[in-house]
């Protein structure tokens, strides 16, 4: 049975470098087709715009499975 682990995605790109999250945008602008300035406005810390449910589990798909770090 999988486990279900929330992950805080805000939390976790606080945490990254400015590099690592260069590499972590780029890599979902080219796997979902996400815009780069709206979905870093959408994960910095003071923001009042909100990730849509299907943003919030592509990055969690993505940073549980460490694909962007390849």
């Amino acid at each position: 049975m999988a486990e279900n682990k929330s992950i805080d995605v805000r939390g976790y790109y606080q945490s990254l470098s400015k590099k690592e999250k260069g590499q972590f945008l780029r890599y979902l602008t080219m796997n979902y087709g996400y815009s780069v300035h709206t979905l870093s406005a959408k994960l910095r810390e003071n923001t009042n715009l909100k990730l849509r449910k299907n943003e919030e589990l592509d990055i969690m798909e993505t940073v549980s499975g460490g694909l962007w770090r390849q």
